[in-house]
């Protein structure tokens, strides 16, 4: 699949966007010098190194358009096949994504509690609640969520979505949801 350029990623090379997080051992091997993030993302397809990819992107788009993948990869896996507090968490990252407030971002933080703790609807509500504020509530003293947590919890959200369908297509599911990814990337998404 050709693909146009990364536009939403701002990251010179895919050693920058790395270190961001912890990349396995395989993937790492296939990491050069110097590297785009296009043509790392494309080394790790080739090679289906698709969570390493998963976790790659959830690291290389801007927080606002990685829980909008993760919407996108929760919606393709789920439909509408979602309990109320997942629904409620769903809407909650939705809201965020849509109008990225100080306002939107508190109050995702009720649903993402309440909703199921291995939901790709609770991890995205939880990400939008990590992109600002105090993870602290108000009584006690002001502490930020810790560093590049909304990411983490994109990655998990795309990585448990990837789960939901038949195992034998898993691996192709997980490919398109890189693919999609790298759509949003593009700018052709959001």
């Amino acid at each position: 699949m050709s693909h146009g350029p990364l536009v939403k990623i701002g990251a010179a090379t895919a050693a920058e966007i790395c270190a961001n997080f912890e990349l396995k051992e395989e993937a790492k091997k296939l990491l050069r010098d110097g590297m785009d993030p296009q043509t790392f993302v494309a080394a790790l397809i080739e090679n289906k190194k698709y969570l390493d990819a998963m976790d790659f992107m959830a690291h290389a788009l801007p927080v606002r358009e990685g829980i909008w993948w993760g919407c996108l990869c929760m919606q393709h896996a789920l439909g509408d096949d979602l309990k109320p507090a997942d629904r409620a968490a769903a809407t909650a990252a939705i809201q965020w994504v849509m109008q990225p407030s100080e306002e939107n971002r508190a109050a995702a933080k009720a649903p993402a509690a309440s909703a199921d703790a291995m939901s790709p609807a609770g991890a995205l509500a939880t990400a939008a609640s990590l992109t600002g504020g105090s993870i602290h509530p108000p009584e006690f003293p002001f502490k930020p969520p810790p560093p590049f947590a909304p990411q983490g919890a994109v990655a998990r959200a795309v990585k448990v979505a990837s789960l939901k369908g038949e195992p034998a297509a898993i691996a192709k599911t997980q490919r398109s949801y890189v693919e999609l990814a790298i759509q949003v990337a593009e700018g052709r998404l959001i």
